[in-house]
């Protein structure tokens, strides 16, 4: 992964990397508080032969019959004359463990209890009567003696404090699994996470300008228009700046006519179609906005107007194309309404009249902006789009998915439309806050890449 994308992680996810500390912590605390103390005791002993060989050798104790008497420290059979019931005996079994110091003939033996008089009491017993258990099990007869002689190396000691709970490395070790987990929680959701959250991104999968970002503005849901008190908002700067990045477009090429589509539903292409198309009338330029969404037009409820007369109308031939359009203020821009819902809409706007009426619009107005059915959706917005200069596709931050875009790229391709931008829309401030790629207009980054040709 890119450190940096990496580090945009962290910052845009920072309180639930927070969050995930304070409750590792907070239940290291918990357990800690719920643990009960143990206390450990240690004794150690020394196996050595007592028997005296040929030439006054003394041949020590096999390693391996050293281990098998740490074995024994443990056994049922040792227990058993410590303690007598049998659930006390699974219980200390448990809390013994006993070892072969490494290269040497010693045995350690280690007792774990939650009373640390307990734990010495036990640890006595084992000195006192483990060399007994030893010598019984050496002798090969009753009369005879064992050879091989256990002796208490180091008496019994017990820790002045308890060996657990350790408050202060229980805290560290939950503060450090919790971030952990956050931060992989956080890899693990930007992993599976497919939608689109970023301009570059946008940019490498549709292989076109990110011509706009448009910031999540929640008092825009009932006023989704730039116009009036709204004119000096952020959103009103998005959209001019939108529309200021289409002069870079193909700089060599006028283009007159652009289809405003996006990948799914309630993307937010109508309102974006409505705002640039103001944004390019505010900007002195002659703008007609027509709702070609013949399923579900929105444009008249944008605007505001009568859409009883509309593009349907001016298709079948019962209205004029000038009575079907109207003025929307003094200098902002003309509204074509969609009209009645025909039940053909795709062959409407695919016929020879659709094109007639293009042609008459782009002669009468500087710009047209068409707001056009998501592409999914029929073949309406391929078909408009095919039929005019360009296509821009308005993608939704964190609803949009990468193969979504992909696929709209492909649909464009398929009819030899042209994909002149995208647009992302509702993009939260958190997100513009943390990445770079937000920090700069669109039309900017245009700027740097078109090479204007010197004239000799």
């Amino acid at each position: 992964m890119d450190p940096v994308h990496f580090l945009r992680l962290l910052f845009r996810n920072w309180l639930l990397v927070l969050i995930s500390v304070i409750i590792g912590v907070a239940a290291a605390v918990l357990v800690t508080a719920n643990t009960p103390p143990k206390y450990v005791a240690t004794i150690t002993m020394l196996a050595k032969s007592t028997k005296v060989y040929i030439f006054g050798a003394v041949m020590p104790p096999s390693l391996q019959q050293v281990k098998s008497y740490a074995n024994l420290l443990s056994s049922r059979r040792m227990i058993s004359q410590i303690v007598d019931t049998e659930d006390e005996i699974a219980v200390l079994q448990q809390n013994i463990t006993a070892q072969v110091i490494p290269d040497t003939l010693l045995l350690q033996a280690t007792i774990s209890d939650g009373d640390p008089v307990r734990a010495k009491q036990i640890a006595d017993a084992l000195g006192a009567k483990f060399p007994k258990l030893v010598d019984e099990m050496e002798r090969l007869t009753a009369k005879e003696s064992s050879g091989i002689k256990v002796v208490v190396v180091d008496q019994p000691r017990v820790s002045s404090v308890p060996v657990s709970p350790k408050p202060l490395v229980n805290v560290a070790y939950g503060a450090l699994i919790a971030l952990f987990v956050g931060i992989g929680s956080i890899l693990l959701r930007d992993r599976l996470d497919t939608t689109v959250k970023t301009s570059e991104m946008l940019q490498r999968l549709s292989q076109s300008y990110t011509l706009g970002i448009i910031g999540y503005d929640k008092a825009a849901r009932g006023r989704l228009l730039i116009a009036g008190d709204r004119a000096s908002s952020s959103r009103s700067e998005a959209y001019r700046s939108l529309s200021a990045s289409l002069q870079f477009i193909d700089i060599d090429r006028q283009r007159k006519s652009l289809v405003i589509t996006s990948c799914l539903p309630h993307d937010g292409k109508s309102s974006t179609a409505a705002n640039l198309a103001i944004a390019l009338a505010q900007a002195g330029r002659r703008v007609v906005v027509v709702d070609g969404n013949l399923r579900r037009p929105r444009i008249r409820d944008y605007f505001g107007i009568d859409g009883a007369v509309g593009l349907t109308d001016v298709l079948l031939g019962n209205a004029p194309l000038g009575a079907a359009i109207h003025q929307w203020g003094d200098l902002d821009p003309h509204v074509l309404p969609s009209g009645q819902i025909p039940p053909n809409p795709s062959e409407l706007l695919g016929s020879r009249r659709m094109g007639h009426v293009l042609d008459e619009l782009t002669k009468s107005y500087d710009m047209v902006i068409i707001d056009a059915p998501p592409l999914p959706v029929g073949t309406d917005a391929a078909t408009l789009a095919a039929a005019c200069d360009g296509a821009i596709l308005v993608v939704r931050y964190g609803k949009t998915r990468q193969e979504h875009v992909i696929h709209a790229k492909e649909l464009l391709s398929s009819v030899d439309a042209r994909m002149v931008g995208t647009v992302l829309n509702a993009v939260p401030a958190k997100a513009r806050r943390y990445d770079h790629g937000y920090g700069h207009g669109a039309e900017s980054q245009i700027k740097r890449e078109v090479t204007v040709p010197v004239s000799g």
